[in-house]
């Protein structure tokens, strides 16, 4: 079975306080400016190809192959 760790709310590289329990807590920036939260990484069904799931404050969902997002596009917020 496998454990999805983004249930809890939080990407598992943040560390520090516990934030207010259901708050959106952004873990990247995009080098565009706008704020994301990394759900976690998936696989797309078409090509086997890894996919980072993550969302925004208004609550859309976003899906981008992992290499692209991995490549510099978004950093890693403290």
């Amino acid at each position: 079975m496998r454990v999805w760790r983004w249930i809890s709310g939080r990407s598992p590289a943040r560390t520090g306080p516990e934030p207010e329990k259901n708050a959106w807590v952004p873990t990247h920036r995009h080098k565009k400016g706008g704020l994301y939260r990394l759900i976690g990484f998936g696989t797309n069904e078409a090509d086997r190809a890894t996919v980072a799931i993550y969302d925004d404050a208004t609550g859309a969902v976003w899906v981008r192959n992992a290499a692209e997002f991995n490549d510099g596009r978004f950093d890693l917020l403290e």
